[in-house]
C-alpha cells in the first residue's frame, strides 16, 4: 500500500476536524491519529490471516459504524437534524480510519478493493467538510445581488457568533444545540446568514446536506437578528 498517498489523505481528514482553538482534545487525537497510522506501517505484516491483527480492527469498525448510525437516527428522530449529520461525519470518519489501519497491517494488500475503502472514506468525508466550508465562505444559495451579508451562529443561546474565514466554516465547527428552556426551533438552526438586500433584511439557514444557503420564512422566524453585529 503506497504511505505516502495514504499519509496525505489521512492529514487532508484530519483538516476537515482539527478545531480551530487550540483544544488539547483535537489536538491529542490528531497526534493519535498519525502516530497509529506510523505504527500500523512499522508494525510487521502476520504471516497466518487468522491472527492478522488488521482482522480485529475490521471487526471494531463494523461494530462502531452500526452502533454510530443508530446513534446517529436517533439523534435525527429527537430532531436535532444537525447533530445527527455532525456525529455521522465523525462516525464515518473514525471507521474509514480503522478500516485504513486494517488494511495497513492485512497480508492481504494485493487486494485494490480492501486497501481502498478506508482511504476514500476519509477522502469523501474531509471533502464533504471543506466543500461545505467553501460554498458557505461564498455565500452559495443567496442572491447574488446582496449587498451586505454575514453568517452567525448561536453563542451559546443568541446568534452573536459571527463566522469570517472558510477555517471556521468547516463542517463540525458549526453546530446546534436545544438552548432554549422550551426547545424553540429558532435555536435549532446551525448558522444563518443574515443578509440586506434591496432595503430588505433576508435570513437564510446553512444546509449541511445540501451545502447551501436556504431562505427562511420571516413570518415563521420574527426573532432572528436584523442587523449584524
Amino acid at each position: 500500500m503506497k504511505t505516502i498517498p495514504t499519509f496525505v489523505v489521512l492529514l487532508f481528514w484530519i483538516s476537515s476536524w482539527l478545531s480551530t482553538s487550540p483544544e488539547k482534545g483535537a489536538v491529542f487525537g490528531a497526534v493519535c491519529c498519525i502516530l497509529g497510522f506510523i505504527a500500523a506501517h512499522l508494525a510487521a505484516k502476520p504471516q497466518s490471516k487468522r491472527a492478522s491483527p488488521s482482522k480485529a480492527t475490521a471487526v471494531l469498525a463494523t461494530a462502531l459504524l452500526i452502533i454510530g448510525a443508530l446513534l446517529a437516527l436517533m439523534t435525527w428522530a429527537e430532531g436535532t437534524s444537525a447533530s445527527g449529520a455532525i456525529m455521522l461525519f465523525y462516525v464515518f470518519g473514525v471507521v474509514g480510519y480503522l478500516l485504513l489501519l486494517s488494511a495497513i497491517m492485512s497480508p492481504n494488500q494485493n487486494k485494490r478493493g480492501y486497501r481502498c475503502t478506508g482511504a476514500l472514506v476519509l477522502f469523501l468525508m474531509a471533502s464533504w467538510s471543506w466543500g461545505s466550508a467553501i460554498s458557505m465562505y461564498a455565500h452559495r444559495g443567496v442572491k447574488t445581488h446582496t449587498g451586505t451579508a454575514c453568517i452567525l451562529v448561536p453563542n451559546p443561546s443568541e446568534y452573536d457568533t459571527e463566522l469570517n474565514s472558510i477555517w471556521e466554516m468547516r463542517l463540525p465547527q458549526i453546530r446546534s444545540q436545544r438552548t432554549s428552556p422550551s426547545g424553540s426551533y429558532i435555536w435549532e438552526y446551525h448558522a444563518i446568514l443574515v443578509a440586506q438586500t434591496d432595503g430588505r433584511t433576508e435570513h437564510y439557514n446553512w444546509s449541511k446536506k445540501w451545502m447551501r444557503f436556504e431562505h427562511l420564512d420571516p413570518v415563521r422566524n420574527p426573532y432572528l437578528p436584523k442587523t449584524c453585529p
